[in-house]
């Protein structure tokens, strides 16, 4: 009876290491998956407002050809941009810093966002700065075209992050959907 009782003791023991063992581990993991909900929540974040400056360069860009709206309607919308352009930018900062801990379509997200982002605030700036020099110049072609490269760029921007947002959690609910398989097996 004792010998039994001396057996359990190091099968008591090897599950007390294996607990202990694991717990950084587990924490390690536990943290990361907090990491990546984290940048996760952050990127949809940062394409709600992407999404937000498209429909803006996009509301825009419908005053350019030929309607004759004040520059006031102009000046306010260019406003509108510069304030999501700024929190973009702010926001990007952000990803770009956590980027090293992200999956691998998070990085490329990532990546693809600051060209367009820049192209936008770059076109931004040339619109902004041809009203300060005229108030007329909302009815010129060169007015015109730096709004429609506002607007192309935020599509671009949107669609590149939508895309492969998409992609990385189909993969994510791939990548559940067997290791449900994998577990459903092993029972």
């Amino acid at each position: 009876m004792l010998s039994a009782k001396l057996r359990t003791v190091p099968s008591a023991l090897t599950v007390l290491l294996v607990a202990v063992l694991a717990a950084p581990a587990f924490a390690e993991i536990s943290t990361t998956n907090a990491e990546h909900l984290r940048l996760a929540d952050q990127l949809a974040d940062f394409k709600r407002t992407a999404f937000d400056m498209r429909r803006e360069a996009d509301t825009l860009k419908s005053f350019t050809p030929g309607k004759r709206l004040h520059w006031q309607s102009h000046a306010y919308m260019l406003e509108v941009l510069k304030s999501h352009v700024n929190d973009m930018g702010k926001a990007l900062e952000e990803l770009e810093a956590l980027k090293l801990s992200a999956r691998e379509g998070h990085k490329i997200a990532i990546e693809r966002s600051r060209p367009h982002l820049v192209s936008v605030a770059q076109n931004l700036t040339q619109a902004i700065n041809l009203v300060q020099e005229d108030r007329n110049s909302v009815y010129w072609g060169e007015y015109g075209e730096a709004v429609s490269k506002i607007y192309a760029h935020a599509d671009a921007l949107l669609t590149n992050i939508d895309t492969i947002l998409d992609y990385e959690n189909a993969r994510l609910r791939f990548d559940n959907l067997e290791a449900d398989a994998v577990s459903a097996g092993g029972n």
